[in-house]
């Protein structure tokens, strides 16, 4: 079966006749097979003439007008088995997938809250060791609560009492500011003790006493569940230590390459700042207008803004008289103006006695009226302004720079910064590798085919993307790399990648995990340094299925709700928002990441309350149109509507199913019409009947959220 369809023509009025034979490149023609496949099975697949003129005009036999009037099959379906010799036009082969369209994938999932376990993980430190107090089996504060990188809604970590906290943050202290306290004289330390992790970025080799800044520096190195993160980061650099240091000093030898072209550049700039202080500041504005005369187009494009305002600055310099080349000739230096004003006093006539004295008293009034009459004021007054502008636009600043982003695209200016090598892998991926339960801790019991809400856990990032650049600092000073210790190496935890071109530092900054570690505040607390300004967790949509495996160009995004007229429902609106990083677990699990907290998704409990909350949305690729029909559930019958058509109308059992092979134009669908098209009765109608419109599920983020307490 085949069918035809047009692009949309933008005029109502045109026929689609005329469309077809006026613009014939703007139509698909698009085949469709009657055949019903089977999942997961090879198939060679022949185009061949449907009628007995194509055959004999594919095989180069003679063909008749009464063959073109007759179109005859080209074989018959009851006749006597035996050959039939036809004309391939094209062929290929394919195999099927599983069995499952989007439709029924999309609906095995369940969106169901996980268990309030997953997401933690219990720390025993009842025997810490280096010396520090034990407690005893069950006795307050023995057990802690490690949350992953992500947590459910519910996860409610187990308190740890103040006591054994402070008891435990006393002695670890000790430990780590043992060090710094048996310093030789020489300022190296005498004793090796655990890392102090962060310790560059705040030029400190101690800890200070509970209650002083920085409040990170605190937070990180005296609470033992985000040591243990950090303690990962360090063994992820002590694993991967050969590629990443290969990495940076590619990226020295590129970094000195560019300070090579930075500093020529410099060197331009002050070049030209000082010809331009040294010919052109001290000239009269008059003067270096009419200088800069040839200039003055090229200038005029050459504004702080891409398009800059109609100002009265900008239209002298774009077209008055004053700056065309005719007037400055006239005007030049050595001109017939200038020639002729250098004899005017000799050639002025002497005084003479007036011819005529009559009128004269009323002389004055008529000079009055003339220097009162409304005149328009001249357009060249502010000879100062003007020339502030031209200066500023013959400025090398601007020139030199756009010369550099020819080869250096990402700079913003020409200053030299010190330099530390970065590496924008998602560093969520060793993470997973090395610590597959510090990602989402229980994920074995999150069941196949779920869709669940979790949020990320900053504080665990955080000191996990420290460790990282701990240890990294330790490697580059290790390896002989001249580093301050101080860069900020890592700051890409989840993959943020996406197709769009980052043209500026602001667009690049948006896609970090952290901001820089040397400029985060001293009364920040840990998880509080998003470069994306959100201090809370950010909502993920899991996945768990075949769904994105089978159909990984499925979109996946957040869309607004609505209150219904009388706010009595919540129903889907039309602001989208899409996921701004993922990662997978496995090839079935999918974890996406939107920029929208609890409170955000959550909403009002009702339309009085404020905002309805968001719903997540899986839907079909729209742009990849598909012909087919629904898995069966069902069988005999006729469909309320084609779109929902499924194999179970052709047959009346799952048996009778089975033995068909082709779709039956005379079976159970005979004579029906849905939707005022008939079953059957061409190509176009049945393209119509079995294109399959994009299907989305919706779920609201309520149903995920626990109930506020």
């Amino acid at each position: 079966m085949a069918s035809q369809s047009a692009t949309p023509d933008p005029s109502p009025h045109t026929t689609l006749q005329k469309l077809l034979h006026d613009h014939p490149e703007r139509t698909l023609s698009r085949l469709l097979a009657p055949r019903r496949l089977d999942p997961n099975t090879a198939y060679y697949a022949c185009l061949v003439p449907t009628y007995d003129v194509g055959r004999k005009a594919g095989l180069g036999e003679p063909i008749t007008p009464e063959d073109e009037q007759t179109l005859k099959p080209a074989w018959v379906k009851n006749a006597a088995p035996g050959l039939v010799t036809l004309p391939v036009f094209f062929q290929w082969e394919f195999r099927t997938g599983l069995a499952g369209d989007f439709e029924s994938l999309a609906r095995r999932l369940k969106a169901q809250p996980l268990p309030s376990t997953v997401g933690l993980r219990p720390v025993d430190i009842r025997t810490p060791g280096w010396g520090m107090p034990t407690l005893l089996p069950g006795a307050p504060g023995s057990l802690l609560d490690l949350g992953g990188a992500l947590l459910t809604p519910e996860t409610q970590p187990r308190a740890w009492p103040d006591q054994p906290r402070k008891t435990f943050q006393l002695a670890l202290g000790a430990i780590l500011n043992a060090p710094a306290a048996m310093a030789g004289t020489s300022g190296a330390p005498a004793l090796l003790g655990p890392p102090l992790y962060g310790q560059w970025y705040v030029d400190r080799d101690s800890l200070p006493p509970a209650d002083q800044p920085p409040h990170w520096f605190h937070d990180l190195n005296l609470d033992p569940r985000h040591r243990i993160a950090a303690g990962f980061g360090t063994m992820v650099i002590r694993n991967e230590q050969e590629p990443l240091m290969a990495s940076a000093w590619d990226q020295l030898e590129q970094e000195r390459r560019d300070r090579q072209r930075l500093k020529r550049a410099q060197l331009a700039e002050a070049v030209g700042d000082n010809l331009t202080e040294k010919h052109f500041a001290a000239l009269d504005p008059a003067r270096l207008l009419q200088l800069t005369g040839p200039a003055l187009r090229t200038l005029t494009g050459t504004a702080t803004s891409p398009t800059p305002p109609p100002t009265v600055t900008n239209n002298l310099l774009s077209g008055h008289p004053a700056v065309t080349g005719a007037f400055r000739r006239l005007t030049r230096a050595h001109g017939p103006i200038a020639s002729h004003a250098a004899t005017l006093d000799a050639l002025r006539l002497p005084a003479t006695s007036p011819a005529s004295t009559a009128g004269q008293a009323f002389r004055p009034l008529m000079q009055f009226a003339v220097a009162t009459k409304q005149r328009q004021a001249p357009a060249l007054r502010e000879w100062s302004e003007l020339k502030v502008e031209m200066l500023r636009r013959l400025a090398p600043k601007e020139a030199v720079l756009a010369a550099v982003k020819k080869t250096m695209p990402t700079v913003e200016n020409t200053e030299l910064t010190t330099f530390a090598p970065s590496f924008p892998q998602p560093m969520y991926e060793p993470l997973r590798d090395y610590a597959p339960d510090l990602l989402l801790p229980g994920m074995d019991q999150v069941p196949s085919n779920t869709i669940a809400l979790l949020k990320t856990n900053p504080e665990l990032i955080e000191a996990y993307m420290v460790g990282l650049n701990h240890e990294m600092s330790r490697e580059l000073l290790w390896r002989g790399f001249p580093t301050d210790q101080r860069g900020t190496y890592f700051r890409q935890f989840w993959d943020a990648g996406g197709d769009e071109l980052l043209r500026t530092d602001a667009e690049r900054e948006a896609r970090f995990d952290i901001t820089r570690i040397t400029s985060w505040a001293a009364d920040s607390r840990l998880g509080s340094h998003s470069a994306r300004g959100s201090a809370v967790g950010q909502m993920v949509l899991l996945i768990r299925g075949d769904l994105l495996r089978r159909y990984p160009r499925a979109m996946v995004y957040a869309l607004e709700s609505v209150w219904s007229a009388d706010g009595t429902r919540r129903e889907l609106g039309t602001v989208e928002r899409y996921p701004i990083f993922r990662a997978t677990q496995a090839s079935d699990i999918t974890m996406l990441g939107f920029p929208l907290t609890e409170a955000d998704v959550r909403g009002a409990d009702n339309k009085a309350g404020g905002h309805p909350g968001w719903f997540f949305v899986l839907q079909e690729q729209p742009t990849e149109p598909r012909f087919g029909m629904d898995v069966a559930t069902t069988y005999g019958g006729t469909p309320a509507h084609w779109r929902d058509l499924t194999w179970g109308h052709l047959a009346q059992d799952e048996a009778a199913l089975k033995q068909i092979v082709y779709v039956p134009i005379d079976g159970l669908l005979k004579d029906a019409v849905v939707d005022q098209i008939p079953w059957g009765k061409n190509s176009a109608h049945m393209a119509t009947i079995t294109r399959q419109p994009p299907f989305r599920v919706a779920v609201h983020a309520r149903t995920w959220l626990p109930a506020r307490q």
